[in-house]
């Protein structure tokens, strides 16, 4: 499942108990106890554990003390009058204090948190010349602390924890829910054969190098057991060659992927027209959110972004910042907003910073998204000649990200037919 390590690697594991704790309570809605030891199991897939520290005010979370020391986790109290940041602190103080003091003891460090306060943490454990793992709960890990390890797993589907709570209750069509993106990782795996310049790459080495671009990539986020599963459900996209009882990959010939090089150019003549766009299942959700800050006409295009962001970063901060920006130029390049010259504003005002309101075709969150692809839809068919001419399985992945069901593919063909 993980990366082959030497046999003489030593890890080093830091457990911020409330934050794990809280976060699967949040994520479950039910009080269910931590699966410790498939974190602990965890770790030593990467080497031989040689310390395991919990930290919190354990007066007040003795239920959890006898699971943890049966694993051999030693627990450090951290009196919960010293501040809600108190565990944080020493938690610090700890893991620089094994670099100063046993520097050679130990390779890899797993941080057991998903709290981005951790973060310049990660990066002094890094500069020190360890690899740091991080395991939280999706829709409660920091994304800038996710990029900031070697690599970033996700504790609910670790242990196969249902995703109810881990994504908004909007949906989009008939796409399922999910926390994770797999168009993101389809994508991510293009980039990094790209680079390969079509030679064969081994396995092993290319999740190292997927995992170097994207920290949080790991093939249980979607869904599969191990990598090569992973790989062998992309074989529109790749192509799999075994040697010697030793797995390795290169992209498909592009006249074998005819629907990617389609996309492919789909996006390449939307960029040309300046806007840029990223395949992927969230933009649909971010678009729904942008008519929540922008229905009532009381602000501007730039707070709505920033609040839209804010949203994303608190709730499912899994969804890339780079998202929710291409999804605001769509959204002004398709003209799915007015723009308020009414009132004063300074002589330097830019035009995202004047009040905006919905055009006047728009009234739900429904009618924006669909305003908004059909506005990218014409743009298409005026670059192709015609909108008869646009594939309308592959217009549904450039819009929604995935593969289309039946009832989203009828949608997408509703939507071309009205342009």
């Amino acid at each position: 499942m993980l990366n082959s390590l030497q046999n003489n690697t030593a890890v080093a594991v830091f457990i911020d108990y409330d934050n794990i704790q809280m976060s699967v309570e949040s994520l479950m809605h039910n009080d269910p106890d931590v699966q410790w030891e498939k974190i602990l199991e965890t770790a030593s897939q990467y080497g031989r554990v040689i310390l395991r520290r919990a930290y919190a005010d354990w007066a007040q979370n003795t239920s959890a003390q006898r699971t943890l020391m049966a694993l051999g986790v030693d627990l450090v109290h951290v009196s919960s009058k010293r501040g809600k940041n108190a565990a944080d602190i020493r938690i610090v103080i700890d893991a620089m204090e094994q670099i100063f003091t046993n520097n050679d003891h130990f390779s890899h460090v797993m941080l057991v948190s998903g709290d981005g306060d951790f973060t310049e943490l990660v990066h002094r454990l890094r500069n020190a010349g360890k690899t740091v793992i991080g395991i939280g709960v999706s829709g409660s890990s920091a994304e800038y602390l996710v990029n900031a390890c070697d690599e970033f797993l996700f504790y609910d589907r670790l242990v196969s924890l249902p995703q109810s709570s881990a994504v908004t209750n909007e949906k989009s069509l008939d796409e399922e829910e999910s926390a994770f993106d797999i168009a993101a990782a389809r994508l991510l795996l293009q980039r990094v054969l790209e680079a390969s310049e079509n030679e064969l790459v081994h396995a092993g080495a290319l999740k190292h190098n997927m995992l170097r671009l994207q920290p949080s990539f790991h093939e249980r986020n979607y869904g599969f057991s191990s990598f090569k599963q992973f790989l062998k459900a992309q074989d529109d996209l790749v192509r799999l060659k075994d040697v010697d009882g030793v797995l390795y990959v290169q992209l498909a010939p592009r006249d074998a992927q005819p629907r990617e090089a389609l996309l492919q150019k789909y996006l390449q003549l939307l960029g040309q027209q300046k806007i840029r766009m990223t395949p992927n299942a969230y933009r649909p959700r971010i678009i729904l959110k942008f008519f929540d800050f922008v229905k009532d006409g009381s602000i501007s295009l730039t707070e709505a972004k920033e609040r839209v962001h804010a949203y994303y970063e608190e709730h499912m901060p899994q969804v890339a910042s780079t998202y929710i920006t291409e999804v605001t130029h769509q959204l002004f390049h398709t003209y799915c907003f007015q723009f308020d010259d009414s009132r004063e504003y300074p002589e330097n005002a830019r035009l995202w910073d004047k009040q905006v309101s919905l055009s006047q075709d728009i009234n739900s969150p429904q009618d924006l998204l669909d305003h908004c692809d059909k506005g990218l839809l014409q743009r298409i068919a005026r670059q192709l000649g015609g909108k008869e001419k646009i594939d309308p399985e592959v217009a549904a992945q450039l819009l929604y990200g995935s593969k289309p069901g039946k009832r989203m593919l009828e949608h997408v063909k509703e939507l071309i037919a009205a342009l």
